[in-house]
């Protein structure tokens, strides 16, 4: 059982600390090979994630777990990131992530959203 709540409480880790924009904690909570694909990109180590993900990271305000799965080292999740919209509102972009734990650190891991949702959200906060 602790390895399920270790599994998790790495994911939850990195979720909190990438979607508030804290880089100090998002490099914690990965191992050093750390990899993640995603719909614009794939990221072969954490200083590449937060160098593709620096204006993610600026315009998103938190996120909101929706369910967990957690079987042994690998959790999926599906979640809403909270978002700054580009009328300066915000919204909600609905996420899968999978990942994988390794010593109550995240490995590797794939996340899955609708692209043109995010554009409809964020509009002109990206410019």
């Amino acid at each position: 059982m602790a390895v399920h709540i270790n599994s998790k409480a790495a994911a939850e880790r990195f979720l909190t600390a990438f979607y508030s924009g804290d880089v100090d904690e998002t490099r914690r909570a990965v191992i050093d090979g750390f990899t993640l694909e995603g719909p614009f990109a794939t990221a072969h180590n954490v200083d590449e994630l937060l160098r593709l993900a620096s204006g993610l990271m600026k315009i998103s305000q938190g996120h909101k777990v929706l369910r967990w799965v957690v079987e042994d080292d690998s959790v999926s999740v599906l979640y809403q990131i909270i978002l700054s919209g580009g009328d300066g509102g915000q919204g909600l972009l609905t996420t899968g992530g999978w990942f994988t734990a390794v010593d109550g650190r995240l490995a590797r891991g794939r996340v899955i959203y609708d692209s043109a949702e995010f554009d409809a959200i964020v509009g002109t906060a990206r410019s």
